[in-house]
């Protein structure tokens, strides 16, 4: 019945709402959490134009690398649509689409985020900055990955080199400071230096070639990347506001009456 519903709602056969259900249950989703869930995993892939199934599989996927998933049913909703709705709004204000943020989070970055306890918000700004320079998809979320741990492990190898450079990767307590905030710090170090240079301090200071060139990129990106957070941090509700918008095209609603006329015959 609520296969048959979306059908008549969204631009999905009964068939593949169906499907989606099977992915959700795949997931170790209940059936509760996955009646609940379906209609919003729809809104998401109608949002993001791609396919349901793909759509099902990362956004799952993407909810679990973040650490999000519960079986509280409406906790769990919650979670679910709050990553939604930050990967639809990273579409909106950067250069990559729905599927390359989630495809970035579920390649890395999302279990790397989650080990230094840094949310959704946070590392979805990050990542749309590098849509930005553009790096996207897999790409992205492994330099993310690089970036979180070669951090940690040169501020903590190298203490008395970043106290001297004015790189705050930590705060009083020990808690990782704001990727924007240490991206901002980098750049005020490197002001006035050549490539070269900005390089030359970079491996002085411990980093190896993998995570230099992953940093460089974002070089000058900080004040894109503090204000990309802020936004996503208001990113409620925008999944349904852009499938509802999507809906208002004349080949979504032919793929809807033609559902219903399935539908009808199946009655």
């Amino acid at each position: 019945d609520i296969a048959m519903d979306l059908s008549e709602k969204l631009p999905y056969s009964s068939k593949q709402a169906a499907d989606a259900y099977f992915f959700l249950a795949s997931a170790g989703k209940t059936a509760a959490q996955t009646m609940s869930l379906l209609p919003k995993v729809a809104e998401f892939a109608t949002a993001g134009n791609f396919a349901l199934e793909n759509a099902t599989s990362l956004l799952m996927d993407s909810q679990s690398a973040l650490g999000l998933s519960t079986k509280d049913v409406a906790k769990d909703q919650e979670n679910l649509v709050r990553i939604s709705d930050v990967l639809v709004k990273a579409n909106i204000l950067a250069n990559g689409s729905v599927e390359d943020f989630a495809t970035s989070l579920t390649n890395k970055a999302g279990s790397a985020l989650r080990m230094v306890n840094k949310d959704v918000e946070e590392g979805v700004a990050v990542l749309a900055a590098y849509a930005m320079q553009g790096v996207k998809g897999e790409k992205a979320g492994e330099q993310l990955s690089i970036i979180l741990r070669d951090l940690q492990t040169s501020a903590l190898e190298n203490a008395e080199a970043f106290r001297q450079a004015g790189i705050n990767v930590y705060d009083s307590s020990g808690k990782m400071n704001n990727l924007g905030d240490i991206i901002g710090d980098l750049e005020g170090r490197f002001e006035g230096m050549s490539d070269k240079q900005k390089r030359s301090e970079l491996t002085l200071l411990g980093f190896q070639d993998r995570s230099v060139s992953a940093i460089l990129t974002l070089m000058g990106m900080s004040k894109e990347i503090k204000t990309y957070e802020e936004e996503l941090r208001k990113a409620g509700g925008t999944t349904e506001e852009v499938s509802s918008k999507q809906m208002e095209s004349f080949n979504k609603q032919v793929e809807v009456l033609k559902n219903k006329v399935i539908n009808a015959a199946i009655g």
